[in-house]
């Protein structure tokens, strides 16, 4: 069953009305953020945690954490900078039994779209990894499971699988938002041929936690993390080297509190001039007072 809204045409004026915000961070290039419109927790737009930019960074899904999906496209002037978005569409996220995602089943966190237009989305609460085909998931099409890893029954209820990624080679890897303790690395976990796999961890410092994940067309994995000061969001970009226990990190990009909103999804892109592009969305929690943006950051390569 197909659950559609009619914000639209509301939010693509709300967003093309939106001015270009120039936030300072270091490391990194210019940055750009557009308002994603108001929330409206009614529809479940809103809250976003999870986000996908197509290769010619033209276009984005946007995954909210009450399970629904938006899709639209990034406004550019002719520099190629961003200036605004146009929402084009809203969806409800369905179960593999065809339902809308309700409940204790619907923190959806951590968005992947596969190269054939195949959607993975990571969940917290009851910790899984489920797909779409790419033409069904804004229709109502049903979701298909995803095998669980023993460890996940395990996971820290809100701090699972926040962030979610796809390889060049097409291999799925996630990891939890959460530890375990301040002296624990992150473990990562891989899927391919159908099992998943320990592969890895990434290094905990003190209260920055992972909450985004990308593949660059390198094939280089690249994180995004977020700190809570107390009274505002620090943002942080690295790239690891998948090599040995622990793999090692390069800071690319980090800001000082309130240069953005609450970043949690990360997508990559290089344009026309050969220049990588991360493209991140803010969750808002529902809350006026936060905001609902897309930023978009020039990394060094």
């Amino acid at each position: 069953m197909r659950r559609r809204s009619k914000l639209g045409l509301t939010l693509t004026a709300l967003a093309l009305l939106s001015g270009l915000a120039l936030a300072a961070g270091q490391g990194g290039g210019r940055v750009a953020a557009v308002s994603l419109g108001s929330s409206n927790a009614e529809t479940r737009f809103g809250g976003f945690s999870g986000i996908e930019v197509s290769d010619d960074g033209t276009r984005f899904w946007a995954l909210s954490d009450r399970a629904a999906l938006a899709e639209g496209r990034l406004v550019r002037n002719g520099a190629g900078r961003l200036t605004g978005v146009e929402i084009t569409g809203h969806s409800r996220l369905t179960d593999p039994d065809g339902h809308a995602v309700n409940g204790y089943e619907s923190d959806a966190e951590g968005l992947a779209r596969r190269a054939d237009g195949r959607f993975y989305v990571s969940f917290e609460g009851y910790h899984r990894i489920w797909t779409w085909r790419g033409e069904d998931i804004m229709q109502g099409g049903e979701a298909a499971w995803l095998p669980r890893h023993p460890d996940f029954k395990t996971l820290q209820n809100n701090s699972a699988l926040e962030a979610l990624a796809i390889s060049p080679d097409g291999a799925l890897y996630t990891l939890p938002e959460r530890s375990g303790s301040y002296s624990t690395p992150f473990p990562v976990y891989r899927y391919a041929e159908g099992a998943w796999a320990k592969v890895g961890a990434v290094e905990r410092q003190g209260e920055w936690l992972p909450v985004g994940a990308d593949f660059d067309d390198r094939g280089r994995l690249t994180l995004l993390w977020r700190h809570f000061t107390g009274y505002g969001f620090s943002s942080r970009i690295t790239r690891h080297e998948m090599t040995g226990s622990i793999w090692p990190a390069r800071v690319l990009y980090e800001t000082n509190p309130l240069t953005h909103g609450n970043l949690e999804g990360l997508s990559l892109w290089r344009d026309a001039d050969g220049q990588l592009r991360a493209v991140m969305v803010s969750d808002d929690n529902f809350k006026g007072y936060q905001r609902s943006e897309i930023v978009e950051v020039l990394l060094p390569d």
